[in-house]
């Protein structure tokens, strides 16, 4: 998973950047950040001097304040001219329309076909939507000839016109929202050539079918947090790779998330160790520790809850930053992997981030006796593999690590312990738990959709992290401590893998 570096879907890049006409609807019900993507899209595709945001709803001022990144670039024909700043704006506004285009071009009276039929009151009409009503018998297309005069004055470039709300701007011609819609679509997208973005007050489908995209944003609940999701339903003419999109907003910017990772992810490369702090041992990734508000306290046990299909590349990343950074600091682990596999492929995986030397120091990986196939690797701790209460005793873990500084961490995958011991492992890892909590150690268990021991853990657990996979979106969040939901994302910068979880806010 990767955040895209241009933030938005390149499908929507793709269909408002081919040549001619397209019209796009952005809808969705109020905070899904409709403003803000139709904003951004302006901003991003193109030329400042050839696009417009028609704003029918929210003041300049306010704009500005949640926008500042608007200042100094929306402007009119000539360089200088900003948006206009009235202390008191009018119920319906108009920014970034050309000085002197405020009258409409007597030349171009013959290409406004469908708003003259319009003007004509009844040449054409559509059904009010149930609910909605327009004072029909008053019709004032002031504000909608305001928009056509800016456009058709305007001079070159790939043209964008950013109309915010189309309801708004309906209500406040006494007409209804796929009047408005049909009218621009057919004069000035069809007509011009020009591109034009709806955005709507509601959730509702019934305009979808006017334009020639639609966009719907939406705000899903996932155990009480709040998930941002961008569902591409259509876009004429363009391919859709990946329909929906989780995105998050930060800095007044929509940053959407890819499912189609740049790179396979084998190994974590250029890793760097992280430092303790506030008295708590770090997870080895600085953002893990945030969601925990510090890290791990010692003496605690932490269960990590990997949901249905959840890749098995995050589990391999997550155990080899949790071992790298103990080992690193020269503390001892103890390591049971989630998936069972010999040790020497471990100690492999381990190399690019632990010396072979520190691992063998620092790590050990439980194997049984009679299944040992390299008696010289030290980091094999000899197990019988019919009692962990004896193979996994304080006494013995702590001699196999007596190089090792504290605190000792031992870190289980029950899917691997489960198939050695069978599924009441619980029971007899009893004494272990209680000999890390009196030495002061730290445990922590990996679990997936499989493990029957999950419920049992999670009830003794201290700190718990869930991990699910949200369409192709790898999604963090705390149940103790209580936290937002975080995006997984992946990078590389050519020196190093960069791992962030970036909240969705």
């Amino acid at each position: 998973m990767e955040i895209l570096p241009n933030n938005l879907p390149e499908e929507l890049r793709g269909f408002l950047s081919v040549r001619g006409g397209h019209s796009l609807i952005i809808r969705g019900n109020a905070g899904t950040g409709k403003t803000t993507l139709a904003l951004q899209l302006m901003e991003e595709l193109v030329d400042m001097e050839s696009s417009f945001y028609f704003s029918t709803r929210v003041s300049d001022s306010v704009l500005l304040a949640q926008f500042p990144w608007l200042a100094g670039q929306l402007y009119g024909n000539e360089p200088g001219d900003p948006i206009s700043m009235r202390s008191e704006p009018e119920e319906s506004e108009v920014l970034a329309v050309p000085p002197g285009m405020e009258a409409e071009p007597s030349d171009e009276e013959s290409r406004r076909l469908w708003l003259n039929k319009l003007k004509l009151r009844g040449a054409f009409d559509f059904d009010v939507r149930p609910g909605q009503s327009f004072p029909q018998n008053r019709i004032d297309l002031s504000e909608l000839e305001k928009i056509y005069s800016a456009i058709e004055g305007a001079q070159g470039g790939n043209l964008l016109a950013v109309i915010d709300s189309v309801d708004a701007l309906a209500e406040s011609c006494g007409v209804n929202p796929a009047t408005v819609i049909t009218c621009i679509q057919k004069d000035l997208v069809e007509g011009k050539k020009v591109n034009i973005i709806f955005v709507g007050e509601s959730n509702d489908r019934y305009l979808d079918y006017l334009g020639d995209g639609v966009v719907e944003l939406s705000i899903q609940d996932l155990h009480r947090r709040r998930l941002r999701e961008m569902n591409i339903l259509k876009l004429r003419g363009c391919p859709i790779q990946q329909p929906k999109y989780l995105f998050t907003l930060s800095g007044a910017k929509v940053h959407v998330f890819s499912d189609r990772p740049s790179q396979a992810v084998t190994s974590v490369r250029g890793w760097r160790p992280i430092p303790d702090e506030m008295g708590k041992v770090s997870f080895g990734m600085s953002d893990l520790d945030r969601l925990t508000k510090g890290g791990m306290t010692p003496g605690s046990i932490v269960l990590i809850e990997l949901g249905y299909g959840v890749p098995l590349y995050f589990t391999s990343i997550l155990e080899q930053v949790i071992v790298a950074n103990f080992a690193s600091k020269h503390r001892g682990v103890l390591w049971v992997p989630l998936k069972k596999e010999s040790v020497d492929s471990v100690r492999q995986r381990m190399s690019s981030m632990v010396a072979k030397e520190s691992f063998d120091r620092y790590v050990r990986v439980p194997e049984i006796a009679s299944e040992v196939q390299d008696s010289s690797l030290s980091c094999i701790m000899r197990i019988e593999g019919t009692n962990p209460q004896l193979d996994f005793s304080w006494k013995n873990v702590t001699y196999s690590l007596r190089e090792a500084s504290t605190p000792l961490l031992s870190l289980m995958g029950f899917d691997t312990l489960e198939s050695i011991y069978g599924s009441k492992i619980m029971d007899q890892l009893t004494e272990h738990f209680a000999a890390v909590k009196r030495n002061h150690g730290l445990f922590i268990g990996l679990v997936s959709p499989s493990t029957k021991s999950a419920d049992r853990l999670a009830d003794l657990a201290t700190c718990q992290l869930k991990v699910d996979r949200i369409g192709g979106a790898v999604v963090v969040y705390g149940e103790e401590p209580f936290t937002e939901c975080n995006v997984l994302s992946i990078g590389d910068d050519g020196e190093r893998t960069k791992l962030d979880l970036i909240p969705i806010v």
